[in-house]
């Protein structure tokens, strides 16, 4: 059977009772944090602090290792080519021109925590909110209208894709074709069959959509309203000092010289 899921999901925990402006904001504090720190020691920390997190507020966490698995390529040549490319320090390693130091092996562990920073924390912020909340919260904090519902929807457009993806790869293997066996030549070949009723259906899918949109006024120029209207509570206070105090200590330390390494 296909793999289809969504990736909002029920739930009555704090991080479901947030203001979706709140989570939103929270993303956008991670994005600084990973961005101006480069030091494993500073960025393994927030990706354990995200997925606790995530483990309290009752984040489905097998879902999140899911998404997370098609990042496993993008974290392993962080993990190998930052050491090539990046020499400062004490070298442990050489062979003929290929040098590896010490801090080459430490900028490559810390890039591969920002990635993972950088995509953990959208995806819990997806599968805590709606999409209803996240448009509402994109739009009070003053994104307009049409760029709101784009965005949303390119967000629940992902886990859709993903299972249209899967139903064709099942269907090719009912068929007797296995796209993961042989070299990377043959499955490089075995998946771009797939690729042809994936971008097929993903238009069809896009076409459909926004029809759907079209025939409930999307384009309709007069103000909007809604039913529900977001306000902050006490909870979202108390998280939105916590965004500010972490922003002001990250700054501190960045300029007192901590947390990142310098590229020469």
């Amino acid at each position: 059977m296909a793999l289809h899921f969504e990736l909002y999901a029920e739930g009555s925990s704090f991080l479901y009772r947030l203001d979706p402006r709140t989570k939103i904001l929270g993303v956008l504090v991670i994005f600084a944090y990973s961005v101006i720190f480069t030091h494993p020691l500073y960025l393994a920390p927030l990706f354990i602090a995200i997925l606790l997190v995530d483990l309290a507020g009752g984040v489905p966490l097998r879902r999140v290792g899911l998404l997370l698995k098609s990042l496993s390529t993008l974290v392993i040549l962080s993990l190998v080519m930052w050491p090539l490319l990046f020499h400062p320090g004490q070298e442990i390693f050489r062979f003929g021109p290929v040098r590896i130091t010490d801090v080459g092996i430490a900028y490559g562990i810390g890039m591969a925590f920002r990635i993972l920073n950088m995509v953990v924390a959208p995806i819990s912020l997806m599968l805590t909110t709606s999409q209803r909340d996240f448009i509402l919260g994109l739009r009070g904090l003053g994104l307009p209208h049409r760029g709101a519902f784009a965005l949303a929807t390119a967000f629940s457009f992902v886990p859709t894709v993903i299972g249209v993806g899967t139903t064709i790869i099942e269907a090719q293997r009912s068929r007797g074709l296995e796209v993961n066996e042989g070299h990377i030549i043959n499955r490089l070949r075995r998946y771009s069959i797939i690729l042809g009723p994936l971008l097929i259906s993903s238009i069809r899918m896009a076409q459909q959509l926004a029809l759907a949109v079209e025939s409930k006024g999307f384009s309709y120029p007069g103000k909007r309203t809604s039913i529900r209207h977001l306000t902050f509570g006490v909870l979202d206070y108390v998280v939105l000092s916590g965004y500010l105090i972490l922003l002001l200590i990250v700054i501190v330390v960045r300029l007192l010289g901590y947390g990142a390494f310098i590229l020469r």
